[in-house]
């Protein structure tokens, strides 16, 4: 897990959509478990939102439910990212039995001639 000095390098490129699932999952866990890196990222959220909602003219003021949206969307990447992983290796699993099945089988073959 990462130090709050670490979670706070992360913060910005949490907002910006710029972390791998690694260290999204990681940065994640963090700010779930230390109320000071959740504030942190509460502020400069609020401020980055805020201040983009400005230039674009938009106004949607209820930035921490906007936050906590990111946050359960940013999860489901971590779960999707852990469930593909999941997937490509049961699927390399089943390749490599078929292929060892096949080379038995083939060997049954050899050997009955």
């Amino acid at each position: 897990m990462y130090s709050c000095r670490e979670a706070e390098k992360m913060v910005m490129p949490y907002i910006n959509h710029q972390l791998d699932e690694t260290q999204l999952e990681q940065f994640l866990k963090h700010v779930r478990s230390c109320p000071a890196c959740r504030e942190e990222l509460e502020i400069y959220y609020t401020v980055s939102v805020g201040l983009k909602q400005l230039d674009e003219g938009t106004g949607v003021y209820d930035i921490p439910g906007l936050l906590e949206e990111s946050m359960e969307n940013a999860w489901l990447t971590v779960r999707t990212a852990r469930l593909r992983k999941v997937i490509c290796y049961a699927a390399n699993t089943l390749n490599a039995a078929s292929v060892l099945v096949i080379l038995l089988m083939q060997l049954r073959i050899w050997i009955q001639r």
